[in-house]
């Protein structure tokens, strides 16, 4: 909780209290002066002369509160009270009221260590902000604003600044203020950009499973849409397309052809060294094509960067429960797939293998696997023995990890 909730209404209130001093005289103007100079001690005295000749000003309210704040600066907590509880008894059904009732609260919090009596004051806030309909309007206006603009930098994969927004709102306004279940889409919102931040950043051996559920359509808006023709695979940017595809020796290949601006037709040219792969999957930074490789009794995990032709090793065993669908993380770091019946993680660096979790249901090799756009889920799809069909949705987190 913050010590006021001026920041609500910071410029408008400020400058209208200052602009509409003139009539009155100057001496409001130089305790104003001397509080924005960090001059406590003199701001208090200027201050208080100034109720001595105006004692029914309009800005008494301010003014007294002013006073309050100062010596709360200045430590001295008891003149503080004083002048929070003259506010609340003389002004009662102002602005200035309740920033004194939530500036007491967090003093007997943070500063004399009483939590009984913050708590009576925390409630008396919030039975003023609950008593005056104009008031909730506005904050909760505020709030939903700071939500929305949250969900918007999420959306924009700006998961950083989504948490900073939202991390914002609990400083600028009371907690007692924040009505439940807007608590809880903030709190929702705020783990989902912690966790896209931190599994984008860190390698598998870090990654747990913080959640399994089944899929449903309300998850599907955090899915990249796929809609491959005939085979082809575009890459994320849009510059190549990618077919798996018989070659006229018989094996399949793999084929890339680059999309040209001036011309609508597709060459494609053979990868000779992807010889048995499987299906593959585009890394997101759309250099590489990650897939599964038959040779033999061997199967391997390789990847293939489409523009200098080399090809790293990540996994490979001579197990037949390999799957044939990797699919690749977004930030391009890590890739998802399934190896006896469970999903794993493997470092693009190749640098070793985490089992995920064992689902409810076996995976064979044919299960499709694909990441959630924030990089926070996989979804994990099998066709079985119809009408039976498996579709699990895997919920990641980040934790320290359990081997060397």
């Amino acid at each position: 909780m913050i010590k006021s909730i001026s920041l609500f209404f910071p410029t408008a209130l400020l400058l209208a209290f200052l602009g509409g001093c003139q009539y009155l005289g100057g001496s409001f103007e130089a305790a104003a002066d001397l509080d924005r100079s960090g001059k406590n001690a003199e701001a208090i005295k200027a201050y208080r002369d100034y109720l001595q000749h105006h004692p029914t000003s309009a800005l008494a309210p301010r003014v007294c509160y002013r006073v309050a704040q100062n010596y709360e600066t200045q430590s001295d907590y008891a003149e503080a009270i004083q002048w929070y509880q003259k506010v609340v008894q003389e002004f009662p059904g102002t602005d200035e009221e309740l920033h004194s009732l939530l500036d007491l609260a967090s003093l007997y919090r943070d500063k004399l260590k009483d939590p009984a009596q913050a708590m009576v004051y925390n409630q008396k806030a919030y039975d003023r902000y609950m008593g005056n309909l104009q008031i909730r309007d506005a904050i909760q206006s505020l709030i939903e604003a700071q939500y929305s603009s949250a969900t918007a930098l999420f959306v924009q994969k700006d998961y950083k600044g989504a948490s900073e927004a939202l991390d914002n709102v609990y400083k600028t306004f009371p907690l007692v203020f924040i009505q439940a279940d807007t608590r809880a889409k903030l709190d929702s919102l705020s783990d989902r950009a912690r966790r896209a931040t931190e599994i984008a950043k860190v390698s598998v051996d870090w990654i747990v499973l913080k959640n399994e559920t089944p899929f449903n359509k309300s998850n599907e808006g955090d899915f990249p849409s796929v809609s491959p023709t005939g085979g082809v695979l575009q890459s994320p940017d849009g510059s190549y397309l990618a077919e798996r595809k018989r070659a006229a020796n018989g094996k399949y290949y793999l084929y890339v052809a680059q999309i040209s601006p001036k011309s609508d037709d597709a060459i494609f040219h053979i990868l000779s060294q992807t010889i048995g792969a499987e299906l593959p999957a585009w890394s997101s930074d759309s250099r590489c094509l990650v897939y599964w490789q038959t040779r033999g009794k061997k199967r391997k995990l390789l990847k293939t960067d489409v523009r200098t032709k080399t090809t790293q090793t990540l996994f490979y065993s001579q197990s037949s429960d390999l799957g044939i669908h990797p699919a690749c993380h977004p930030a391009g770091n890590k890739i998802a797939y399934v190896y006896a019946g469970d999903v794993c993680l493997v470092d693009t660096d190749g640098a070793g293998y985490k089992q995920l979790l064992k689902t409810h249901e076996k995976l064979d090799y044919t299960a499709d696997l694909s990441w959630s756009i924030d990089g926070t889920m996989i979804r994990c799809r099998q066709a079985e023995t119809p009408p039976k069909t498996t579709d699990e949705l895997l919920v990641l987190d980040v934790s320290a990890p359990t081997s060397p």
